[in-house]
């Protein structure tokens, strides 16, 4: 078995391998709530092949290993990520295959998806505008904007089964990446679920349906696309580092998760440095140096204050990494 001191030599200097592998990287640096401590290993593969070697070696090696993208959804512990931590950003093309599809790497952030296409007269992206994280992660959580959800345009993604990968060397990459064909009538998906997200799945990349090419439509889109940006701006959403909303919100409760909060009076709550912001009751800001610590605990009291008056569990969407 190899070190993570090790395993960071091979990757750097493998042929087998295009990216970077870094020991000691601070994961504040990779969320957008800014907090967390330092992962042992961080390693961003630059293609599929490069990530499944990626992951393979981990497997190899026993050593743990947690795939993340924009890290807009996420919480690592203040005591950092014992194992490798397989980062997606470096995979980060866009190509159009044909006038009415868009295929994206895992690693593309959203905007610049929205960007890309607005830019070019295609229309069908525009309510994402602003969206912070990754296409891979918008697809893994079935990312809803404006009423609009990963599952109305993704027509197929490209996975790979982590868990059954032991030995890349032998293997030719068709036989580890899967499509998954989305049929369009939902069965799989819910409200922020995906079938992608059965926590065995790695996103490589996503197609999308679009509109076709039609230039004279840039100034309309782009015009579209600011104001989803500033809806989001006016809501506060860029005031303070965060992960966005919280809380799902429960279509049978009746209510969003932030009236619930906000009739609670929890708006303004602050544990530590993590506040529930003063302008949105379903967001938590880090508002001066808050620890993993304070962000958890205070979603937990928020839960229990809801549930002590509504009856209701709030279910967190942000996800906590150990």
């Amino acid at each position: 078995m190899l070190s993570i001191r090790e395993l960071s030599e091979k990757f750097n200097n493998s042929p087998d391998f295009k990216g970077s592998a870094v020991m000691e990287e601070d994961m504040k640096n990779h969320t957008t709530m800014k907090v967390g401590g330092n992962a042992a290993l961080f390693i961003q593969p630059e293609n599929t092949e490069s990530l499944l070697f990626a992951v393979s070696e981990c497997a190899r090696n026993e050593i743990n290993f947690f795939t993340t993208g924009g890290g807009s959804n996420l919480v690592f512990s203040d005591n950092g990520f014992s194992g490798a931590i397989i980062n997606t950003l470096k995979m980060n093309k866009i190509q159009q295959i044909d006038d009415t599809h868009i295929k994206c790497d895992a690693g593309v952030l959203t905007d610049d998806l929205v960007q890309f296409c607005a830019e070019r007269g295609i229309a069908g992206t525009e309510t994402f505008a602003g969206l912070p994280g990754t296409v891979g992660g918008a697809a893994f959580m079935n990312a809803r904007c404006y009423g609009k959800e990963m599952a109305d345009i993704l027509t197929s993604a490209e996975y790979i089964e982590a868990k059954k990968i032991t030995d890349f060397s032998d293997k030719f990459i068709e036989e580890y990446v899967k499509i998954y064909h989305n049929n369009k009538d939902k069965s799989d998906w819910a409200y922020k679920h995906s079938p992608l997200a059965d926590g065995s799945k790695i996103i490589v990349s996503v197609t999308i349906e679009v509109t076709p090419a039609d230039l004279s439509k840039k100034t309309s889109l782009c015009a579209e696309c600011r104001k989803y940006v500033d809806d989001r701006t006016q809501k506060g959403h860029f005031k303070f580092p965060s992960s966005g909303s919280v809380f799902k919100n429960d279509r049978n409760f009746g209510k969003p998760s932030g009236v619930l909060i906000d009739e609670a009076g929890l708006k303004g709550t602050r544990i530590g440095g993590a506040q529930v912001a003063p302008f949105h009751g379903n967001i938590i800001i880090n508002a001066e140096n808050a620890t993993a610590s304070d962000i958890k605990k205070l979603v937990e009291y928020v839960q229990q204050k809801i549930k002590e008056k509504n009856g209701y569990l709030l279910e967190p969407e942000v996800i906590f990494v150990n």
